[in-house]
C-alpha cells in the first residue's frame, strides 16, 4: 500500500472502500430496479398483456435515463448517487471544482473504450489501482487529472439540524400529548 498524498488543491482522497461501496451502489441502483420491473413485466403480461408491455418499457427507459442522470450529476455536482451515499465527490486535482459534463462523458467513454479494446482488463486493472495509489485514483483519473475525496456536504439528503423531530423517530417520555387544538 502506498503512503497517502493529498490532493493538489488540498483535499483528502476517500479510502478505497468508500469508493468500492460508492460503485456497487451505482451498480445496483442501475442493475435492480429494471430487472425487477423487467421480471414483473414478464408476469403481468401473462394476466394483462398491455400492463406488461408498459413495464417492460418502463424498465427500458429506466435503463437509459438512470446513467444519463448520474453521469449529469458526476459532472454537475462531483457525485453519483452512490458517491453521495458515501460523502465522497470527483473532482479537478488542481481546484477541487467538479469536472463538468462534458469531462464525465469522456471519463465515462475513455473507460468503455479501453475496457472493449482490453477484452476487460483494463476494467479490472483500473478500479483496483486505487488501493496501490499515493492519491487513490484510478487510471482513468490520472489521465484527465482528477481525483475522488471526502467531501462531507456530497450527501443527497442535508442532515437534520438538532433537536428537531424527524420523521420516523418517536418520543422517548411517556407523557401523554395534548389534544390538538381546532
Amino acid at each position: 500500500m502506498a503512503t497517502v498524498v493529498q490532493a493538489s488543491y488540498g483535499g483528502t482522497p476517500c479510502n478505497y472502500g468508500k469508493r468500492a461501496i460508492a460503485y456497487i451502489i451505482d451498480l445496483l441502483l442501475t442493475v435492480v430496479p429494471p430487472i425487477v420491473v423487467g421480471l414483473l413485466g414478464l408476469i403481468v403480461v401473462f394476466a394483462s398483456v398491455p400492463l406488461g408491455v408498459v413495464l417492460f418499457i418502463l424498465s427500458g427507459i429506466y435503463v437509459v435515463v438512470f446513467p444519463i442522470i448520474n453521469l449529469v450529476r458526476q459532472g454537475t455536482k462531483g457525485a453519483t448517487f452512490g458517491k453521495s451515499q458515501q460523502n465522497i465527490a470527483l473532482v479537478k486535482d488542481e481546484t477541487g471544482a467538479p469536472i463538468g459534463i462534458l469531462f464525465a462523458i469522456l471519463r465515462s467513454a475513455i473507460f468503455w473504450i479501453f475496457n472493449s479494446l482490453t477484452a476487460g482488463i483494463f476494467s479490472i486493472v483500473d478500479l483496483l489501482f486505487p488501493a496501490f495509489d499515493k492519491k487513490r485514483q484510478r487510471i482513468i483519473d490520472k489521465i484527465l487529472n482528477t481525483v475522488v475525496v471526502d467531501a462531507p456536504g456530497a450527501s443527497i439528503v442535508p442532515p437534520p439540524p438538532s433537536g428537531a423531530a424527524h420523521l420516523g423517530t418517536y418520543r422517548d417520555d411517556s407523557a401523554p400529548l395534548a389534544p390538538p387544538t381546532i
